[in-house]
């Protein structure tokens, strides 16, 4: 065989031999994916069935929140983190944690008791957080299996902001609509119901402005349904907390904000079912999860930064967090300030020896006196320190047929209770009442009969004091006068006083001489006579 014939055939050899290697390369590497790929199945599946649900066909939400929260790198602690802490300052309170969020506020859902509070009046933006009163207002007024029809509003949202791709045209039940907005955070269903309920977007939103003024807000202005960043759409950690409180009374809205995931079914436009997953990780599996956690909101926005209204319960406490102005350290801030309420305070009880009347407060006494105060403060919700180091004092008032109780621990205020007072409560007080009447008239009396006794008394000796009062009266009024003249009265008194006794002086010498006269002339004439 040629020599150049065995050099082509080597050659050939060696071209086989690199493309069976670079085969055997690829196909390991899609062994390597394709085993990627079928764990990460595994781990949904089995994390659908520790939720007792079918696996996911797919996500269709897009969140940006998420994404926010994916953030791996540690960052800088920032200057809000040694912000002051206002409830801190009140005396014998438990000290709270340092956080990273700008403001924050834990409060008692029942009693509305205020137990942590950083910057609480401070205006922040809410993002998503928002969505809160949005489904509020929706679930009180339109029934969930509404039928609601999506316009062109759907396509009024920044674009990347979180959605789940309705479409003009696309018609959704409200109650597919209230799991979008509160777990998926569904920016173009906020919209599309908003406008659904107004009639117009901005009208739904001064439904929402209205509500929040009448539940106390006073530093709140919304201008969106969604969240989605505005100048003039602000709230403050205490006025959502407010709104937050109100919402949870809503059973539905308690039941949604704990449910991990939820599937919309196929509709009239998408012929596929949409996988909702709730956004909070607080209340889901995983590395954040906390214990007692019932739900609640997230919102993240560029400029609002993270947000987080968070609901959780333990030994019969249901307390509520939020969160504003935060960075990543969102769910962690919200642990701390959880563990600090849920470590620090228990529920006021009827017999704690410590708790007693403020002063003068009667009739408060009188119903812990007679065993009526007991079932009152167990319905007050009202939490005290652990270890609590100031007094704890009450003040109860009953106005008409309302018994309303201030509670205080030292100086400040606890929180109050107003309920319906009992028939029990109500009969004490006409009993207190008739007893406090009667108290009064008998002192009323009393004191008649000790005037009467001094007016026996005082009547033997008033003719004889009368003329010293008249002339007491008389020199009081005279000194009275003079002590209103100007400065220089003591020298004009000096001087009237010097001049009336040169007066008496010289006329004592006057009537002197004039008696030496007299007996002189009678000398004379006697003498006189005599010579005659």
């Amino acid at each position: 065989m040629p020599p150049g014939t065995v050099c082509l055939f080597s050659g050939s050899r060696m071209e086989i031999y690199m493309k069976k290697k670079r085969l055997l390369l690829s196909g390991i590497l899609c062994m390597a994916l394709s085993l990627c790929i079928h764990t990460g199945r595994v781990d949904v599946i089995a994390a659908a069935t520790d939720s007792a649900a079918p696996a996911p066909a797919q996500n269709t939400s897009q969140n940006p929140e998420d994404t926010a929260n994916q953030q791996t790198d540690t960052p800088e602690v920032p200057e809000s983190y040694n912000w002051e802490i206002q409830s801190n300052k009140i005396s014998g309170w438990p000290e709270g944690p340092k956080v990273v969020a700008e403001t924050a506020i834990l409060m008692d859902v029942d009693s509305g008791e205020i137990l942590y509070a950083k910057g609480i009046d401070e205006k922040r933006a809410p993002a998503s957080t928002t969505k809160i009163m949005t489904a509020m207002l929706a679930l009180e007024k339109v029934p969930f299996d509404t039928q609601i029809t999506f316009t062109d509003e759907v396509n009024n949202i920044e674009p990347g902001s979180t959605h789940i791709g309705i479409k003009p045209g696309e018609t959704l039940t409200m109650k597919d609509c209230a799991y979008a907005i509160l777990l998926a955070s569904a920016n173009e269903v906020s919209s599309g119901v908003a406008e659904y309920i107004g009639g117009t977007v901005p009208k739904f939103v001064d439904e929402m402005n209205q509500r929040a003024k009448e539940l106390g807000c006073k530093n709140t202005h919304f201008v969106n349904a969604n969240g989605l960043y505005d100048e003039n759409h602000y709230t403050t950690a205490r006025d959502l907390a407010l709104i937050a409180q109100a919402a949870f009374q809503n059973e539905t809205f308690r039941e949604i904000i704990k449910t991990p995931y939820y599937i919309v079914p196929k509709t009239n436009i998408t012929n596929e079912e949409r996988w909702l997953n709730n956004h909070h990780k607080m209340v889901l599996d995983g590395p954040q999860h906390y214990e007692g956690c019932l739900g609640g909101k997230t919102g993240y926005t560029v400029k609002a930064g993270n947000t987080l209204v968070t609901y959780a319960e333990r030994n019969g406490t249901t307390l509520l967090c939020v969160v504003l102005a935060d960075n990543v350290s969102h769910y962690d801030d919200t642990k701390a300030i959880f563990d600090y309420g849920f470590t620090n305070f228990c529920k006021l009880k009827p017999d704690n020896e410590a708790l007693a009347p403020v002063k003068e407060n009667t009739f408060g006494a009188y119903l812990k006196e007679n065993g009526l105060l007991d079932a009152v403060v167990e319905n007050s919700a009202i939490d005290i320190p652990t270890d609590a180091k100031e007094s704890l004092t009450y003040e109860a008032t009953l106005e008409e047929n309302s018994l309303k109780v201030d509670y205080y621990y030292g100086k400040t205020t606890l929180g109050s209770s107003t309920q319906e007072a009992s028939p029990e409560i109500l009969q004490a007080a006409e009993t207190f009442q008739l007893q406090e009447r009667q108290a009064r008239q008998s002192a009323s009396a009393d004191n008649l009969s000790q005037k009467d006794t001094d007016s026996t008394e005082n009547s033997q000796t008033t003719a004889s004091q009368g003329k010293a009062d008249s002339l007491n009266g008389f020199w009081g009024e005279i000194g009275s006068k003079f002590h209103q003249l100007p400065s220089w009265k003591y020298a004009a008194l000096f001087l009237l006083v010097a001049a009336f006794i040169f007066y008496i002086v010289t006329l004592v010498i006057k009537i002197k001489r004039s008696i030496q006269r007299r007996k002189r002339r009678k000398l004379r004439k006697q003498r006189e006579r005599k010579s005659q």
